[in-house]
Parts: C-alpha cells; sequence; structure tokens
C-alpha cells in the first residue's frame, strides 16, 4: 500500500553571495548556513549572472564594489529578467559609498547591509525580503486556486444552459425538468458566489497578514464542501456519501481555505472515478489530530504518481473520466494551504481499487466563543 506525506516544513532558501574577497564569502556562507539557508557563492558579477541564469535563487547578496563588473551593473543585468518580488537583491557597501548605494535603490536593490556586518541585522532583512517574496507568491497561487475552482460551477452552469437552449430550439418548449435545471443552476451560482466572496475576504494577505483562523466544528464544514459536490456526483452517475465521527475535536483554521482543499479533493475524486462507483467522506481522531479522508474507487495511482502528487502541474497517470481539465494546479495548492493550519495531507491506495487522500489538523483546545 503506497501512501505518501507532506510536511509544513519547507526546504531552506537559497541564498547567492556575491563578493570579489573570498574570506568575506567564506565568512557570510558560514554564517547563514547555521540559520538554515543554503548558500552559494559568485566571486563577480560575470559569475552571479551565469549562476542566476542556470539555477533558482531565492535571494542574493551583492557587493557594490567589486572588479570588472561591479555591483551597480550585475543588478541592472538583474533586473532585465527579476522584479524585485520575483529575485530581492541586497546591496552590501562599505560607509563611503553613499553615492553609488542611492544609484542602486534607484536601478532596483531591495535593501542594503553596511560593512562591516551586523548577524542579527543581516539576519532581520534578509527575513523581511524572503517573507514579502512569500507573501507574493502566496498572493498569486490563491488568485489561480480560486480561478481554478471557479472552472467547474460555470462549465455546470454553461451545461445546463446549453441543454435547456437545446431543448427549446428543438421542440419549442422548455425541458420537463426546467424546475429542477433552474434549481441547480441557482445552487452552483450560489456556490461561485460564495467562493468568490470567500477570495475577497481573504483581503489581508494583501497588507501582509495572515486570513482569520478560528475554531471550527470540521463535521459542519465538510458537510457544505460535500453538498457543494452532490449534484457533480449525481451527473457523473457517482454515489458521494460520508461517514462523520461523532463528537469531532474542532479544529483551528481558516474556514474558506479548508473549504477549498475539500472541494478540490472531493472533486478530484469524482473528475477521477467512472460511473457506477462510490466515493465516501469520513472524518475520525487519531492520537490528538482529526482527520478527514476521502476515499473513491476509481483505478488508484501508480507507483511513479506518488513522488509527484502534490507538485505544480505535474502530469499524472490517470486522466479524468468525464473529459474534464486537470491543470494539475490543484493538489500543489491544497498543500500550501493545509500548511498553513499547520496541517499535514496525504495519499495512499487502497486495498482493491481505489485510492484515499486525507488530511490532518491538531485538534484545538480553545473553545469556540
Amino acid at each position: 500500500m503506497e501512501s505518501v506525506v507532506t510536511s509544513p516544513a519547507e526546504h531552506s532558501q537559497h541564498l547567492l553571495v556575491v563578493d570579489d574577497i573570498e574570506s568575506n564569502r567564506d565568512l557570510m556562507r558560514l554564517q547563514l548556513q547555521r540559520y538554515g539557508y543554503r548558500i552559494s557563492l559568485a566571486e563577480d558579477g560575470e559569475e552571479a549572472l551565469a549562476m542566476i541564469a542556470r539555477e533558482h535563487f531565492d535571494l542574493v547578496l551583492l557587493d557594490i564594489r567589486m572588479p570588472g563588473m561591479d555591483g551597480i551593473e550585475a543588478l541592472q543585468r538583474i533586473r532585465c529578467s527579476y522584479s524585485q518580488l520575483s529575485l530581492p537583491v541586497i546591496m552590501v557597501t562599505a560607509e563611503d559609498q553613499e553615492q553609488r548605494l542611492v544609484e542602486a535603490l534607484r536601478v532596483g536593490a531591495n535593501d542594503y547591509l553596511a560593512k562591516p556586518l551586523r548577524l542579527p541585522v543581516t539576519l532581520a532583512r534578509i527575513e523581511a525580503q524572503l517573507s514579502v517574496g512569500r507573501l507574493a507568491t502566496m498572493q498569486e497561487d490563491v488568485v489561480r486556486f480560486t480561478s481554478h475552482d471557479l472552472k467547474k460551477p460555470l462549465l455546470v452552469m454553461m451545461d445546463i444552459a446549453g441543454t435547456m437552449q437545446q431543448e427549446l430550439q428543438q421542440s419549442g418548449a422548455m425541458p420537463a425538468d426546467s424546475d429542477e435545471l433552474l434549481d441547480l443552476l441557482i445552487r452552483t451560482g450560489q456556490n461561485m458566489k460564495q467562493v468568490i466572496s470567500g477570495f475577497l475576504d481573504q483581503e489581508g494577505l494583501g497588507h501582509g497578514q495572515e486570513p482569520l483562523r478560528r475554531v471550527l466544528d470540521l463535521n459542519q464544514a465538510m458537510q457544505k464542501s460535500l453538498q457543494a459536490n452532490v449534484d457533480y456526483a449525481a451527473r457523473k452517475g457517482i454515489v458521494l456519501s460520508s461517514e462523520f465521527a461523532e463528537q469531532l475535536p474542532s479544529v483551528q483554521a481558516n474556514e474558506f481555505r479548508l473549504c477549498q482543499i475539500m472541494d478540490n479533493l472531493i472533486g478530484n475524486a469524482l473528475k477521477f472515478s467512472p460511473r457506477q462507483t462510490h466515493t465516501v467522506v469520513r472524518t475520525r481522531t487519531e492520537s490528538g489530530y482529526v482527520v478527514v479522508e476521502i476515499e473513491d474507487n476509481g483505478p488508484g495511482l501508480d507507483k511513479d504518481d506518488f513522488s509527484q502528487l502534490f507538485i505544480k502541474h505535474a502530469q499524472l497517470s490517470n486522466r479524468p473520466t468525464g473529459n474534464e481539465s486537470s491543470s494539475g494546479l490543484g493538489l500543489a495548492m491544497c498543500k500550501q494551504l493545509i500548511a498553513l493550519d499547520n496541517g499535514l495531507i496525504g495519499a495512499r491506495n487502497n486495498v482493491g481499487s481505489g485510492a484515499t487522500f486525507w488530511i490532518r489538523l491538531p485538534a484545538s483546545t480553545v473553545k469556540e466563543c
């Protein structure tokens, strides 16, 4: 039985230190590595540009005064390809280089450090720039994820409208089940409205703040996600049911992003399952954690799929059974979002057929207000 687990912890950030004096480079490498950063070294601007072209860096510490291509020229070249958000650059300067520092800031430096470097200040300014970059990336991902979530209800609405239009053109009358179709159309539109409203409520991201986390009844939150997918399941001929544990402990999480995660996991189970199968959503407790499982009766996962599950735009072995689109973005975003609430996500193949995706959140010790 294959399984995969992802942790909230991410790989350490990769920094490039550019300085023509070897002892300066080595000292910065030793100091920064102690705090978990991966460090690469370059002795001049030309070498730095070549390294940036070959591999990804999260931040560059760039000395201003260097022989050959100095820090200002190297920064200008960097800014031809990378914005201040996509690759922060902190200039390292001597105290007598004020005019050059002003020039660097105008060219596009994010910040500066004065020699001799003081480690607490250096660490604080590095982390400040990395935090801004993480926040910008999170905003972009949430926009893409929300757009991804809007596609499914939009396609359902277009399908309903197309069915009603075709019947009207062929028979001159509305379909016999037009009341049910209109009811489904309204409920699907309400679902889209909830997704848009939830996205707008994340406005705190734009101000450097974490979206609100509160104490939640996970069974109630799962019921909302279940209901949001009932019509999709019915149209694919799949039975969607629930097995919720009684007296489930509360969790502390952001409800909107939790529902986004569950909607994607349930939606994926339906998307990749054939007709006349069964998908079940379960909740249970496990050693101080609350677990949600989505079990399907689809084809399951290949061995190679497990290393790709939560990577953006990865193409897995299975294909949607109803000609739905698959961007490869949903599972990667689920991983990012669940980590924000200190949760874990994973998957395993079932005994027999199908796969089970699960999330695990710490049980809350905070009482709901």
